[in-house]
């Protein structure tokens, strides 16, 4: 499948992490971001999204509740 005229609205890095609580804390309190989102129990994991308001960016970390699942980063691209 070939895309000729894509283009991406929204950007968002998303990572998994064991200290969301630190994530969050350093990101908005001490970056001075804000939390955009938040989603809980979603098959298992809990998330916090993070930006600048109205920007086509913004980070997500997650959390699983048997651990981070995956190390390594992810990039979802809408």
């Amino acid at each position: 499948m070939k895309f000729k005229e894509f283009t991406a609205t929204q950007i968002r890095i998303a990572r998994p992490t064991d200290k969301f609580e630190e994530i969050i804390d350093f990101y908005v309190n001490g970056l001075g971001l804000e939390e955009i989102g938040r989603f809980e129990k979603h098959q298992g994991y809990d998330g916090v999204i993070i930006g600048l308001p109205n920007a086509d960016y913004h980070l997500e970390f997650t959390r699983h509740e048997e651990g981070s699942s995956c190390p390594a980063l992810l990039k979802i691209i809408y």
